[in-house]
């Protein structure tokens, strides 16, 4: 005979009689509790056959709320490192956006872990706990940037400041104030400024007229020799040496007439008076050019430093403009530059993993509770009933449809046995006929005989 437990009545104080012990306990009322068990897909009625753990899942899915508001602050943090002061409502914005989505994957995930008992149990959870580092890595990155923000703008200064100095002794590098062309050289194929009024084309055009003139002066030279020569030629023939007597007249040669008139024509036909003017007014020229060369180098450096000086400030003006990915790299330097700030960066970045990943690892490490083995067994009792009910109905079907087919077949026999014997009548009918016939004409044969 069973022994009735009797406890006294939470009203009235009298004894009450205790017939099932495993029966339900009383329902959980509204409240937060109850809220965020809902919220990561416990049934109620079932874990009322387990109330003690009630406080363990209410406590799951506070987990799973926290690490959602810690999503939303750390995105928050993320915008306010890489934008430039955004506005309150839009980090509210973002951080709430981003709280509800990773609130919706971390309980879609922890949800998906109830009732599990089996062998595979664990590694059905990988997956999701896979899943969850990887939020755990976004939720992490923009907090470890927050924590070593100064020493990420100071190596971000540094670095830019650096850069912005080689990027200036390049451009005056590649661009020599005297105006001489770089365009040919790779290494200063990105930092040409391409300005007008370069000393070098001045320079060309004092090369080019010093070239005219040489050539001038070649040609008044080899005129000179020429004419010289003519006249050297002419006078030698023209001296006293070489008179001759005419009638007793001293008188010149013809020898001495032709060269006269060779020299006289060269010296007409040449034009190289001309060419002596055009060759003064060329050195006038180098001599105007070289006295401006001066101002215009001077004139020139001083473009060529302004022209990179405002280089420079757009430079620093892009580079002010960090983004992720540099703020990532600056990370990286920051952490391997010694051993403290890797070995603290990296017990961070573990200690934002771990809890991130609560959800789903408190799952891992709480194990199978009562609730997973009652949800486990409900789901397979839930199976069965509806693989039995299913059953039922195919059974039902079955017979309905059995049914439905017999009574055709049922018609088709009986029809086709009336028409076999509407067959075996007339076939008799016939046959008496016949017979009554013959009889006939056998009665007439023997009357007639």
């Amino acid at each position: 005979m069973a022994t009735e437990l009797r406890m006294p009545s939470a009203r009235t104080g009298s004894v009450t009689t205790d017939q099932d012990p495993t029966a339900p306990a009383a329902p959980a009322g509204p409240g937060l509790g109850r809220f965020l068990r809902g919220q990561i897909g416990v049934h109620e009625p079932i874990l009322d056959r387990a109330p003690a753990e009630r406080a363990i899942y209410s406590r799951y899915g506070a987990i799973v709320l926290a690490t959602a508001l810690i999503g939303g602050v750390s995105v928050c943090f993320a915008l306010t490192a890489l934008l430039d002061r955004p506005s309150v409502w839009a980090l509210l914005s973002a951080g709430a956006t981003w709280s509800l989505f990773v609130y919706l994957i971390d309980s879609w995930l922890v949800s998906g872990t109830h009732g599990k008992v089996t062998g595979r149990r664990r590694l059905a959870l990988l997956p999701r706990f896979l899943l969850s580092l990887l939020l755990g890595l976004a939720i992490a990155e923009p907090l470890l940037f927050t924590v070593f923000a100064p020493e990420i703008d100071k190596y971000l200064a540094g670095d830019r400041e650096q850069a912005v100095q080689v990027y200036y002794r390049n451009l005056l590098r590649c661009n020599p104030t005297d105006g001489s062309s770089t365009e040919a050289r790779p290494d200063c194929a990105d930092f040409q400024l391409g300005l007008p009024g370069s000393p070098a084309a001045l320079g060309r055009q004092i090369t080019d007229v010093k070239e005219q003139l040489a050539t001038l002066n070649t040609h008044i030279g080899e005129v000179d020799r020429q004419q010289n020569k003519l006249d050297t030629t002419s006078d030698n023939l023209c001296s006293r040496k070489n008179y001759i007597f005419v009638k007793g007249v001293r008188d010149i040669t013809q020898q001495c007439r032709i060269a006269r008139a060779d020299a006289d024509s060269y010296r007409k036909g040449n034009n190289v008076g001309q060419e002596r003017r055009k060759a003064t007014a060329l050195r006038n020229q180098v001599g105007r050019l070289t006295s401006s060369m001066k101002a215009a180098t001077d004139e020139y450096h001083d473009k060529v430093v302004a022209a990179a000086r405002t280089k420079r400030a757009a430079k620093e003006a892009e580079l002010r403009s960090t983004g992720l990915l540099d703020r990532a790299e600056a990370l990286w330097a920051v952490m391997t530059s010694a051993f403290y700030p890797f070995f603290f960066a990296i017990l961070l970045h573990l200690l934002l993993l771990v809890m991130d990943s609560l959800p789903v690892l408190a799952k891992l490490m709480g194990g199978v509770t009562r609730y997973d083995r009652l949800l486990h067994h409900h789901m397979e009792s839930v199976e069965r009933r509806y693989e039995t009910q299913l059953r039922s109905v195919e059974d039902r079907h079955r017979r309905r449809l059995e049914h439905g087919l017999a009574i055709p077949r049922i018609a088709e026999t009986e029809a086709r046995e009336a028409a076999e014997h509407r067959l075996a009548q007339a076939r008799a009918r016939r046959e008496s006929e016949r017979r009554a016939l013959i009889d006939q004409l056998s009665k007439d044969l023997l009357s007639d005989q």
